[in-house]
């Protein structure tokens, strides 16, 4: 594991196999572990995979951390890699970090993936998911972290790894998080992506995939639809998964 400073705090990250970087970036409470069926992918890629601060490792005592300042922390572990271009993933909220540091470095992304990614909560579902992950994480912060870790492991050994590192999140940052993400909107910039961006839904979770629509005007996307899988696409749905960003990431970066 590695670690960077950022602001007179440590941040931690994974980073391992080789080829092209792909930063991958987690969505509010799971920190890094939610990409731990990822693991296959180091065969054909560089995987740099970060704790946000207030997430995992990252310690970070602070009520709040803004969605900007989590750009310069993906900015801060790329520059202290020495990563000059890389390909961004975000999965479902790390989307919004994902995007938002594609406005900003967009120089820095050569490929932009979203798994379950949006640029604005517009479904009741969706809308619904957040204010009762907000009201969990500072009401009843054990049952979220239960039913999380559950929600996204396939066997027990998982679930208790996922468990544990999210018993180490700031239950106030990851508050915000989801706070954050609920009243984002980029809805009106979204052609300003001026990279090629890959989006993956699962079948069965039309409360998300339906925000293919927002993005059906970008001139250089692909979608990806798994049948047969709900939210949890990088870890439920793995295999799958993994095929798909092996296979377009690849295509879309003529590298087949």
């Amino acid at each position: 594991m590695g670690l960077c400073d950022f602001r007179d705090r440590e941040l931690f990250f994974e980073d391992i196999g080789e080829g092209t970087p792909i930063l991958l970036i987690h969505p509010p409470g799971l920190g890094r572990k939610s990409f731990i069926y990822q693991n296959p992918l180091k065969e054909q890629f560089r995987l740099i995979m970060p704790d946000l601060s207030g997430h995992g490792d990252s310690y970070n005592e602070e009520d709040y951390v803004s969605i900007d300042t989590y750009v310069e922390e993906v900015k801060a572990v790329l520059d202290h890699l020495g990563i000059t271009r890389c390909v961004l993933l975000g999965y479902s909220a790390g989307a919004v970090i994902a995007q938002e540091f594609t406005f900003k470095y967009i120089d820095m992304v050569e490929l932009l993936v979203l798994a379950g990614g949006y640029p604005k909560v517009q479904t009741v579902r969706l809308k619904a998911m957040h204010l009762l992950g907000m009201k969990a994480i500072k009401e009843r912060p054990q049952l979220i972290i239960k039913v999380l870790s559950k929600a996204h492991a396939k066997t027990p050994e998982a679930e208790q790894e996922l468990y544990d590192h999210m018993e180490k999140a700031n239950r106030s940052i990851w508050y915000h998080y989801y706070r954050q993400s609920l009243y984002y909107n980029c809805t009106e910039r979204v052609l300003e992506l001026k990279v090629p961006l890959l989006l993956i839904y699962g079948g069965k979770s039309d409360w998300i995939n339906n925000q293919y629509k927002l993005y059906k005007e970008h001139p250089q996307h692909e979608l990806v639809i798994i049948e047969h899988a709900k939210h949890q696409l990088p870890t439920l749905f793995s295999n799958s998964f993994n095929k798909a960003v092996f296979y377009y990431v690849k295509k879309m970066l003529n590298r087949e």
